[in-house]
Formats: C-alpha cells, sequence, structure tokens
C-alpha cells in the first residue's frame, strides 16, 4: 500500500512493487546510464499517460522506422 510523505513541500508517495527480471535488467540499463530509478518510472508512467489520453480520444499511436515504414502501437 502507497505510503504518504508529508514532510516535503511537494507530497510524494512511496511505492514499493514487485517486477519480473527483464524491468530489472531496463531499470538496472536506465540507472547505469545516469537515470535513477525514480525518473525512470516517472517517465514511464508519463508515456503511459499520454497513450492513455491519446487512444481514449479515438487518435493512434504510430512508430516510424528510420526507412519511413510506419506501424501502430498497440500496448493497451
Amino acid at each position: 500500500m502507497p505510503t504518504e510523505n508529508t514532510t516535503d513541500t511537494a507530497q510524494t508517495t512511496r511505492l514499493s512493487v514487485n517486477i519480473n527480471s527483464e524491468t530489472a535488467a531496463f531499470l538496472k540499463q536506465n540507472k547505469q546510464r545516469g537515470i535513477s530509478l525514480t525518473e525512470s518510472i516517472r517517465r514511464a508512467v508519463a508515456m503511459m499517460d499520454l497513450v492513455e489520453r491519446e487512444t481514449s480520444g479515438g487518435n493512434q499511436v504510430l512508430i516510424r522506422s528510420k526507412n519511413g515504414d510506419m506501424r501502430q502501437l498497440l500496448l493497451f
């Protein structure tokens, strides 16, 4: 269960989560690149929020490859 930390001027939430080995490896790679665990999770949530907002509004999220081919991102 998240716990609220109200000692800071901005309210934060401390989380404890279970992740699979692939996710742990990805987070470790990011950490080696100088991206903290907190920042990695923040970016992941921001990306999920973006995709959810766009797709719930009827939009598509597309990926364009280097050669110009496009495909639709289907995650959720």
